[in-house]
Parts: structure tokens; sequence; C-alpha cells
């Protein structure tokens, strides 16, 4: 739904709209005016890992390996993305 939003700001449909900040930095159509602090929400967790029935085990975890390459990890953090403490 988020991104739904970033695409009605983005053709200017609405004025404004609440989405992820990663979501709106991934745009050159929309200007951030303000971020909620952390303290007003609960984290927002984006959990990976490999599913033992994967019909593609050996694609799965070459997908979660990259994600944990030094190049992916600055990519996050070049969105804003933390790991866990």
């Amino acid at each position: 739904m988020e991104k739904q939003v970033l695409t009605y700001v983005e053709n200017q449909n609405v004025d404004t709209g609440v989405v992820y900040k990663s979501d709106a930095l991934s745009s050159k159509k929309v200007k951030i005016v303000v971020t909620a602090n952390e303290k007003t929400h609960a984290s927002i967790v984006y959990s990976v890992g490999v599913m033992k029935d994967s019909t593609h085990p050996t694609e799965a975890q070459l997908f979660y390996d990259d994600l944990q390459t030094e190049k992916s990890l600055k990519t996050f953090i070049n969105y804003d993305f933390k790991g866990l403490d």
C-alpha cells in the first residue's frame, strides 16, 4: 500500500503522503519534508532467511549471502537501514 501512496505523490494525485523513508529516497519525484522520530513508533524489521522447503535452495542461499556482503550492507546504510543491535 505504501508504494501506491508514493505513486500518488509522484503523479501529483495527492499533495502529500506518508511512506517509508527508504521508498521516498528511491524516488527522484518526491521531496521528504519531515520524518517520524524513531521514538514515536516501533522499529520496522525486515527479516530474511532461506526456507528449508524452497524449490530453489541454491539460488535462495546465494541471494541471502549476497545480502550479507559489504557492498549490500553499504547500500542498506545509504538508504538509512540499520542492522539489529
